[in-house]
C-alpha cells in the first residue's frame, strides 16, 4: 500500500495566534482524525471583543463530498456547505493536489462571522497555498 504523504503547505496568519494541539492542551486527534494545529484571533472593537477560533485536520478525501462553495478564482479552500453544525461554525475543506487527502479547517464564532471577523477567516481561508 502506497503511503499518504500531506504536502508543504502556507497560510498568512498574522492575525491568528497558532498553536500545536499539545501547547492548546488539546489530543493529538480528534474523533480519529490528525490534528495539525489550533487557531484563534480577537477583534477589538469600541465596546466589544469578538473572537473566532479553529483547528486544522486532516483526513481521506472521500468520492462524494457535501455541497461546497470555492472561496475564489485561484483558491484551494471551498466553505463546506449544508454541514449538520451548529450556526456558530464554519468549516471549509481544501484538497491536497493528488486529491486524497485533505485539509478540514472548523471555526466557531460565538458572536458571529459578520465583520472583521468573517474577513479574517476569509483572508486566512484565501491566503492558503500548497507548496508543491
Amino acid at each position: 500500500m502506497k503511503d499518504l504523504v500531506l504536502p508543504a503547505f502556507e497560510m498568512d496568519c498574522r492575525d491568528w495566534l497558532v498553536l500545536t494541539p499539545a501547547q492548546a492542551g488539546l489530543p493529538d486527534e480528534v474523533a480519529g482524525a490528525p490534528l495539525l494545529a489550533v487557531l484563534s484571533t480577537l477583534v477589538i472593537g469600541d465596546d466589544s471583543l469578538l473572537e473566532a477560533s479553529g483547528v486544522l485536520t486532516i483526513g481521506l478525501l472521500e468520492d462524494e463530498l457535501p455541497r461546497t462553495r470555492p472561496m475564489a478564482g485561484d483558491c484551494v479552500a471551498a466553505e463546506l456547505l449544508d454541514v449538520d453544525d451548529a450556526p456558530d461554525s464554519l468549516q471549509y475543506v481544501l484538497a491536497t493536489p493528488d486529491g486524497q487527502l485533505a485539509l478540514l479547517a472548523e471555526f466557531t464564532t460565538p458572536d458571529g462571522a459578520d465583520g472583521e471577523v468573517g474577513r479574517r477567516i476569509e483572508l486566512l481561508m484565501k491566503s492558503f497555498r500548497w507548496a508543491v
